[in-house]
Formats: structure tokens, C-alpha cells, sequence
């Protein structure tokens, strides 16, 4: 009798024996299980669909399913405003990709970048984390997306190349509630203004990754600065304690960070000697507020498949059959 259809998220197996009914648990990346024949040898990306018919196994190339969000994601999504989705591209993936940052590319809107802004990986957290069931539907994506730009920073890189210097940031400070903000009510989450970081180079924890004050995104209070309004902790008595308490992570190239901006984040000096940073930083936002201008052009929207052109349509939901389809004449300014 045939075992039920699977769905593994960034799973890679390599198993060897001598043919047998021997049966194996192997950790998913998320804390799932899944029950494999000991011979096997495989290597899956996120999302690939498993049918396993007695001793065979074989995977399919159909559309991929999206990935809902799990209870211990948003749990920890909650408790300290981002998550770490490691692994969810394969290597023959990730190629393109890099090929197309390091060829040049600002933004991820056209070539296979473009498949970055709705993939699987991350719909269903974003689903989850900025929209409600009445506004998800087939045909379009219940958020929308504002804002995309790459970064390389090769082996000694450091912040006095940007704007901030690094200066840990937020959206808006505690003080200045609005849409952009994280809130939850009636037992969901808005994330308000959200980015997924994709990285598409290995990271290591201190040596140039994004870093977080974890659980900042829930502060009350000001961060102690002389400019209460200030969406940054400069010039706080407690900036080195904030600095010092910082979160960052470690992940093998093909991994995506997903945090909301109302939590204080910052940007590091690259001082990993083995490779570049090389990473893709696409910013969401629910379909009832908007904070970046859209800048890229209508024909480039026009050239995306007709579901992925939803995530730049205005922002507006009232009307008879709600904001549902992106046009000329419905599209984010």
C-alpha cells in the first residue's frame, strides 16, 4: 500500500546500505520527521513533493506547494520578531542566482531573481504573518511587495560605506504606532513593514551578518536617545548594551532570514574571509499600507506571471470583488 504524498522543506539525505527494509527518521530543518527507506540517496530543496510507493521513490517537478507557517515559527516569529529558513534553495538554485548579483543586478525583479518574491519558502510565513484568510486567494497574494535591493560586501567591507554606518535602525521607534508597526490582534500576527534577506553565500555568525535585538520588536518605551522620534538607538545612554545584546545566525548559502522592521536590526562589517555576502533583501507590506515607492517600471510588471504582478497593485481594498489584480491603473505609486 502505497505511503502518503510528503512535502520536505530543505531536506538533504544521503543514505547507504545494503538494500533492506530498514526505515530511518531524518530531521527535517524545521523539527519535522520523515520516514525513508535506509538505501536511499537523495538530495532535496524546499518544497519538493515525495510520493513513495512501496520501495520506489520518486519526486516530482510539478508546481511546488506552498509552505505554511508552523506553530513553532510563529511562536518564535513572535517572541523575537524574525526567523531563519535554512537551506530552502539547492545548489543548482542558487547558481543563477548569484550569477545575476554578482553580474550586476540591483533589484530582484527580473531573471531568476524574479522567482525570489513568491516563492514557496516564504509565502505561506507571509500569508500567515501580513494577511488574513478573507484577503488570500488563488489568484493573488493577500501582501504585497514594496521594496528590492542586493548587496555584495566582499571579505573587509564595513559599514562606513553606508548611510547609517550601521546604526542599529527601526521603521519607526515604539513611540510612533502606525501600520508599519508589529502588532497582533485576535490572535494573529501583523508584521507591519517586513524583509527577507536571502543569502545566497554562506554566513557566519559575527562576521558580517544582519543582526537583531531580538524581542525589540515589542518595546513600549523610548530607546533612550535625545531624539525620542529618532527610528534608531543613536546617541542612547544604552546603545552599547543594545549593540552587545544583538542576535545573528549562521546558514549555508540558499537560507532566508525573515524579520519584521519594527525590530531594531542592523548591518555589520563583513569580516568573513571565505566568501562575499552575497545577499537579496525584498521588503513586503500588508495590502492596506504602503511605505516605499514602487520603483521599478509597469513593463517590467507586465513581463511577471499574472499571480506574481498582484504583489505590486494598489493599496486599497474596498469595493466589490476587492483589490485582486494588478493594471496600469491599479498599481502601488
Amino acid at each position: 500500500m502505497p505511503l502518503p504524498v510528503l512535502v520536505a522543506r530543505s531536506v538533504r539525505v544521503v543514505c547507504s546500505s545494503d538494500r533492506g527494509k530498514k526505515l530511518r527518521w531524518v530531521d527535517l530543518s524545521i523539527g519535522e520527521h520523515l520516514l525513508l527507506d535506509e538505501d536511499v540517496g537523495i538530495e532535496w530543496g524546499l518544497q519538493t513533493r515525495l510520493s513513495i510507493p512501496g520501495d520506489d521513490m520518486t519526486t516530482s517537478t510539478a508546481e511546488p506547494s506552498i509552505v505554511a507557517m508552523t506553530d513553532e515559527q510563529r511562536f518564535f516569529y513572535d517572541l523575537r520578531g524574525w526567523i531563519l529558513l535554512p537551506a530552502v534553495l539547492t545548489a543548482d538554485e542558487i547558481e543563477p542566482l548569484k550569477a545575476e548579483v554578482y553580474g550586476g543586478a540591483r533589484q530582484s525583479y527580473e531573471g531568476k531573481l524574479q522567482e525570489l518574491l513568491d516563492h514557496p519558502a516564504i509565502v505561506g510565513v507571509l500569508s500567515e504573518i501580513l494577511s488574513e484568510d478573507p484577503f488570500i486567494h488563488d489568484d493573488c497574494y493577500g501582501f504585497r511587495c514594496e521594496g528590492s535591493f542586493t548587496t555584495v560586501r566582499p571579505p573587509g567591507w564595513d559599514t562606513s560605506e553606508r548611510g547609517d554606518n550601521g546604526l542599529p535602525h527601526v521603521v519607526r521607534p515604539p513611540q510612533q504606532a502606525n501600520a508599519m508597526r508589529y502588532q497582533v490582534a485576535g490572535g494573529r500576527i501583523f508584521s507591519g513593514l517586513t524583509r527577507v534577506v536571502w543569502e545566497l553565500e554562506e554566513v557566519k555568525d559575527g562576521q558580517g551578518c544582519t543582526t537583531f535585538l531580538s524581542g525589540s520588536h515589542k518595546a513600549h518605551f523610548g530607546y533612550g536617545g535625545p531624539n525620542k522620534w529618532a527610528p534608531n538607538i543613536g546617541g542612547s545612554l544604552w546603545e552599547q548594551q543594545m549593540r552587545d545584546m544583538m542576535d545573528g545566525y549562521s546558514c549555508p548559502a540558499g537560507s532566508a532570514a525573515i524579520f519584521t522592521e519594527s525590530l531594531i536590526h542592523a548591518a555589520n562589517d563583513w569580516t568573513n574571509p571565505d566568501n562575499p555576502r552575497c545577499a537579496v533583501f525584498n521588503a513586503y507590506n500588508s495590502v492596506w499600507s504602503q511605505w516605499h515607492r514602487t520603483n521599478l517600471s509597469h513593463e517590467t510588471i507586465m513581463s511577471m506571471p499574472e499571480k506574481r504582478r498582484t504583489l505590486f497593485r494598489g493599496t486599497w481594498q474596498l469595493g466589490a470583488g476587492g483589490n485582486r489584480e494588478y493594471g496600469e491603473d491599479n498599481r502601488a505609486l
